[in-house]
């Protein structure tokens, strides 16, 4: 089953901070800094399957097909994106994520056009 765009917002936001707060460094990042860590998927701005990553004023577009970034940048935290999406099955359950989305659009769609008798 796919998982919901909430549930990978937590998997990226637990794999930043288990990165930032390497046992080495003496430096500590805690949660909160990341509650504003967001991801979506928006077909109407990209077609080829892909996810938005916000953070505050920051914003990165990344293919799903091939974990680069397409338009955008997160400053530093980039790198710990990019390394998430190269990590064992991100990109998959990021693939069934939009299509799970895609079948959900399209039936929505098909509910609509039946509401409305222009479309008939």
């Amino acid at each position: 089953m796919a998982k919901t765009l909430n549930e990978l917002t937590i998997e990226l936001k637990d794999f930043i901070l288990d990165c930032m707060n390497d046992p080495r460094s003496k430096v500590r990042v805690k949660r909160y800094e990341f509650n504003a860590l967001d991801i979506t998927m928006d077909a109407d701005r990209e077609s080829t399957p892909h996810i938005i990553v916000a953070m505050g004023i920051s914003q990165a577009v990344f293919s799903i097909e091939t974990g680069k970034k397409i338009s955008g940048g997160m400053g530093p935290v980039e790198r710990y994106i990019l390394k998430w999406l190269e990590k064992g099955l991100t990109l998959q359950k990021l693939r069934e994520t939009w299509m799970t989305a895609e079948k959900l659009q399209k039936v929505k769609v098909k509910k609509e056009e039946k509401k409305d008798p222009k479309f008939r």
